[in-house]
């Protein structure tokens, strides 16, 4: 039987990973600490780890290395799975976000046990464990954000997957009731996580402390993967491409790019008004391309729309439990690509937001 070593500070957190290991046949090795694990590895090589990144006396990633520095450990395939975005994850054979969805973390796995491809032993030396990081009484900046990121996330994490461990067993009883009752747990639970992504997303924007990878992809393929999804989701909304026939190769970031759409396209939605269409629009111009998205709803008011993309500003109608940072983030991720948002609006017809990406990867920063 496989044994898949799992290192989580998080004690229920640990318990429910290690219950979804077992439940999928695997043997469940459990470690409270990055050194911990590490001792349990060189007495016991295992077939797998999952580790979360910040924990006490050694991280995930110093525990990453650490292992990949051995020759005896090397190969052995590694999730890596943190509230915060650790630089370096990409070593890690595959990296998950916290809160981690059960499918995706059952996924990572079976796929991550099938396949145990060589890894090159690197040549920087074992980093030492973590020591106490501060820096003359004080937390940097970034560090308060990861801390409140893995104090935050990884309870609501540990509640989430808790969450859809009970909606499988209820829909397997049949309980109709109960299913709907965890379904509005769950809902609520992601709109918390989404609520504390944005904060930290829009603290980490306003301090310059995002970081970009863009790459090389045709925007055409992209958009259309996109509104499919969109139809999958929203299916009573008549979702319109237009422009997109043609490829458009340019450097973005597609999960950014991706998170302002998304923004865009779920605030058309929701003041899409009873037309219940959404118009997403892609076009060249001289040195950009100009990606649009239309509604014909509420629309937004001339006072309103100066003040639309700053910080904590809600748009005209929006409900009380809207955060107001949505097109604050969606703008400066724009800005980020060397690119912006813009909006024009009027009142009771609707509005267009357009986000005007560069086509030259100079301008990319």
């Amino acid at each position: 039987m496989s044994g898949v070593l799992i290192a989580e500070d998080e004690e229920a957190l640990l318990e429910v990973f290690a219950e979804v290991v077992e439940a999928l046949g695997y043997r469940a090795i459990r470690a409270h600490n990055g050194e911990d694990a590490l001792m349990l590895a060189r007495t016991e090589p295992p077939d797998l780890v999952v580790s979360d990144h910040m924990m006490p006396r050694r991280t995930g990633m110093e525990l990453l290395r650490a292992m990949r520095a051995e020759p005896s450990l090397a190969s052995v395939p590694f999730v890596l799975l943190s509230a915060a975005r650790p630089a370096g994850r990409e070593e890690a054979d595959v990296f998950l976000a916290k809160p981690v969805d059960l499918s995706a973390f059952e996924e990572a796995i079976t796929g991550a046990l099938r396949s145990r491809p060589p890894v090159a032993v690197p040549t920087f030396p074992e980093p030492k464990a973590s020591t106490d990081t501060r820096r003359g009484g004080f937390l940097a900046r970034e560090e308060v954000l990861n801390w409140v990121a893995h104090e935050l996330k990884t309870p609501l994490s540990s509640a989430r997957l808790n969450a859809q461990v009970l909606l499988r067993k209820v829909e397997k009883r049949g309980e109709d009731d109960e299913v709907r009752s965890v379904d509005a747990v769950l809902r609520q639970l992601d709109r918390m996580n989404h609520l504390i992504s944005s904060i930290l997303d829009a603290s980490r924007l306003s301090e310059g402390k995002v970081e970009l990878r863009p790459r090389q992809g045709d925007l055409a393929v992209f958009l259309r993967e996109l509104i499919q999804e969109w139809r999958d989701l929203e299916p009573r909304v008549d979702f319109v491409l237009r422009g997109a026939e043609e490829p458009v190769f340019l450097p973005f970031d597609g999960e950014r790019v991706r998170q302002v759409l998304n923004n865009l396209l779920s605030n058309a939605v929701k003041y899409g008004g009873e037309t219940r269409r959404v118009e997403l629009g892609l076009s060249l111009h001289p040195g950009l391309v100009d990606i649009h998205v239309r509604d014909w709803g509420i629309g937004i008011s001339a006072g309103a729309l100066p003040s639309v993309f700053e910080r904590f500003q809600r748009a005209d109608g929006e409900p009380a439990q809207g955060h107001g940072l949505g097109l604050y983030i969606a703008s400066s991720l724009a800005k980020l690509h060397g690119g912006s948002l813009s909006v024009k609006s009027v009142l009771g017809e609707g509005a267009t937001f357009h986000l005007r990406l560069p086509l030259s990867r100079r301008s990319v920063s």
